[in-house]
């Protein structure tokens, strides 16, 4: 005869669990004491564990739904949701702060695996039932193979109830199952509350001795969560048996063997240093800055400097800081840390440009910023499109093969406001990397400032040499990234190019490369810029961060680069030879019209016509000049290259 086992479950506390309804056999106590007796839909009631997501709106309205823990395990692995983690993991790839962007982060639900929740009388959540779950994050992992090396070495531990990839990319979630050590869990938030503060050490040593490395810093508290994620291949394990916790014994580091010297060297090692990077969590944020090439700080009680680089001054600082705090540490330790991969990167042009991705509000910000450039130049507010663009693209890497080789050249009188415009260009939280003060005569500094600045104003354009236009700066314009020896660096790194240029001058003729000026965007102009009005530089970058991912082109075409080289032979600087040839010759049409000529002969004519003007040693090159005269018609002989032209009318 079978009867309905009136008992009261440890879970839920409530006489009888939905579960024992059924009929059942009354036997001994579970193993694990969830429950006085075995149901007869499930051997267990850890099956039925449910785990609560809230979602908040954008109106901040939160809306709470629960999963079973088995349920949940498959929902991981194709959701509605995963387009939006795998966006997320994009931007983490440039951001620091995935909670600054609301498209991504904001929107995805927090998920709660320690306790099931309910709605209370006054609309606040509260805990229903206590899963016997803790929370542990593994971060910091570099890529998808290290991600997996986790997930298969805790699969060794049978406390491992499931394993997966965070929302990052670059963690994995641990569900690791807990209870007393008579197998029961605690009944309640105060009493769930004080078991995982007992509890998390407990397993946080287990998991860190198995993986040899530091846990991520989740709140030893039954509220922890973490954000939805997405793995299409998650560990889960429903038989995991649940690692006991003596609530009576404080926790206690795992002791060394007894006599094993070495051993027990290791593990105060390995304590010590625990110790140093839980101390500098929390008095420090640190973050290596890939562009600068150095680690930053931040003082969390001191936030309003903002970040500062480490020098030797920080280090020793914060080594006295650990030794007075009592850490047996020195200061090659705390450099040591510092300077290794485990503290995270950080890019700050990319940081700057994703937090604004989708934010653009479709005005056209960078049309009226050319607007504010009075110029007769019809093709100026699309050269300047395309350029911004260019640059822009330059700092989110795109430009793999070639640089921005394009440089704008304002050209006017002084006073113009021409390089007031160019500091413009950068946000104020980027000016670090604006520059108008390049030594083009110290080619190291060029190269170190292209891989670090991101606009450099090549300021009084007119005082470089037609030498270093078409040799150095001709080169570096183009240069897809740059290969340069850091400071106390001890070989040569390569590094993407970050820089674009832009010019000013206040002399019209000083294009001085004779094959055709098609790097600049000479541009005259017919009044003062107005920078009255600062640019919105949020729009303009989200404007144009929009128009990239849209797909619009940010490379001159054949057409455009003609239509530059055309508009810049307005600017062309002459050399004394090219204006006398102009003065005295012409190109013609055939033969019967003029002569071929070689180069020599052409410039011993000048000197004969000009005089003293011309120096002898001005022939070198002239026939370089010469090809790059248009319809100047040359054939090649035993003599060389002839030049068919004839001798003005009015000359001869």
């Amino acid at each position: 005869m079978r009867q309905v086992v009136q008992a009261v479950c440890t879970i839920c506390a409530t006489p009888p669990h939905n579960l024992c309804k059924a009929p059942a056999q009354t036997v001994q106590p579970h193993p694990h004491n969830l429950c006085s007796t075995v149901c007869t839909k499930t051997k267990t009631h850890r099956t039925m564990m449910k785990l609560s997501l809230i979602r908040t709106d954008n109106k901040q309205l939160r809306y709470l739904s629960t999963q079973l823990v088995t349920s949940f395990m498959t929902y991981l692995q194709s959701h509605p949701r995963k387009d939006g983690v795998k966006e997320l993991r994009t931007l983490l790839k440039y951001i620091d702060d995935p909670t600054a962007h609301p498209d991504a982060a904001k929107r995805l639900p927090r998920v709660y695996p320690s306790e099931e929740l309910m709605r209370n009388e006054d609309g606040t959540f509260v805990m229903k039932h206590f899963n016997g779950l803790l929370l542990l994050s593994v971060g910091g992992l570099r890529d998808e193979d290290e991600v997996e090396r986790v997930k298969r070495a805790v699969r060794t531990l049978p406390s491992t109830l499931a394993a997966f990839t965070g929302s990052s990319g670059h963690s994995v979630k641990l569900l690791v199952r807990v209870a007393r050590i008579d197998g029961s869990l605690p009944v309640g938030e105060t009493e769930a509350e004080h078991f995982c503060q007992k509890a998390y050490p407990v397993a946080v040593t287990l998991y860190e001795a198995l993986l040899g490395r530091s846990l991520g810093p989740t709140a030893m508290i039954v509220g922890s969560s973490f954000r939805l994620t997405f793995d299409p291949s998650p560990y889960h394990n429903p038989q995991a048996a649940p690692l006991l916790i003596d609530e009576a014994e404080a926790h206690q580091p795992l002791q060394p063997v007894v006599g094993d010297e070495a051993a027990e060297a290791d593990e105060k090692t390995g304590r010590e240093t625990r110790q140093l990077i839980q101390f500098i969590g929390e008095h420090y944020e640190l973050r290596h800055n890939t562009m600068m090439g150095y680690t930053e700080f931040l003082p969390k009680k001191r936030m309003a400097i903002g970040w500062q680089p480490v020098d030797e001054r920080v280090l020793n600082s914060i080594a006295m800081e650990a030794r007075l705090a009592g850490l047996n540490v020195w200061d090659k330790d705390v450099s040591r840390y510092v300077r290794s991969n485990m503290v995270r990167q950080f890019n700050p042009i990319e940081s700057y440009l994703w937090s604004l991705h989708g934010r653009w509000d479709g005005k056209d910000h960078i049309g009226r910023l050319i607007r504010t450039v009075p110029t007769n130049q019809t093709h100026w507010p699309q050269w300047f499109r395309r350029w911004l663009l260019a640059m822009v693209a330059q700092w989110l890497g795109r430009n793999g093969q070639y640089g921005n080789s394009v440089v704008p050249l304002l050209i006017s009188n002084q006073g113009y406001n021409k390089s007031t415009f160019c500091r413009s260009l950068i946000p104020q939280e980027l000016q670090w990397g604006y520059t108008d003060s390049l030594q083009l005569q110290d080619k190291r500094q060029v190269l170190q400032q292209m891989g670090q600045m991101l606009l450099i104003n090549l300021d009084e354009f007119n005082q470089i040499s037609p030498a270093v236009q078409q040799g150095f700066l001709k080169n570096i314009i183009q240069l897809p990234n740059v290969k340069v020896k850091r400071p106390y660096g001890r070989h040569v790194e390569e590094q993407p190019r970050m820089a674009s240029f832009i010019a000013t001058t206040n002399v019209a003729d000083v294009l001085a490369d004779p094959t055709g000026s098609r790097r600049f965007i000479g541009i005259e102009l017919k009044g003062p810029i107005d920078v009255s009005v600062k640019p919105n530089h949020e729009q303009l970058y989200a404007q144009a961060m929009q128009l990239l991912l849209g797909g619009e082109r940010y490379w001159f075409d054949e057409d455009e680069t003609r239509e530059l080289m055309q508009n810049n032979l307005n600017f062309q600087y002459r050399t004394p030879a090219e204006q006398l040839f102009m003065e005295y010759f012409q190109p013609a049409a055939n033969e019967q019209e003029g002569r071929y000529m070689t180069a020599a002969a052409i410039y011993a004519e000048l000197r004969r016509l000009a005089g003293a003007i011309l120096k002898p040693s001005g022939i070198n090159g002239f026939g370089r000049l010469l090809t790059s005269i248009p319809g100047l018609r040359h054939k090649r002989t035993m003599q060389g290259t002839q030049y068919l032209v004839k001798i003005k009318a009015e000359i001869s």
